[in-house]
């Protein structure tokens, strides 16, 4: 079993480029955890949600690396969806 704490944060963004880059990553054999919790704070006149879009990728310590280059290499343009 993969612990957390070898677990790197790789993105973090709207659902909808999550599941772009997700999907990508998955095609060059990375395994990617999805974390999308939502964070809320109370205060006396109610409850704030952090941002509920947003979700955040992670891949294994080891894939970090690789994982980074294909998701920069995607953000100038040598892959398409």
């Amino acid at each position: 079993m993969i612990e957390q704490q070898n677990r790197m944060s790789i993105h973090q963004g709207s659902r909808e480029q999550a599941i772009i880059l997700k999907a990508l990553l998955e095609s060059f054999s990375i395994m990617v955890f999805e974390d999308s919790s939502l964070m809320s704070v109370f205060n006396p006149w109610g409850v704030l949600i952090g941002d509920v879009n947003s979700v955040k990728l992670k891949v294994k310590e080891e894939d970090y690396t690789k994982a980074k280059k294909i998701i920069d290499d995607f953000n100038a343009g040598l892959y398409s969806m």
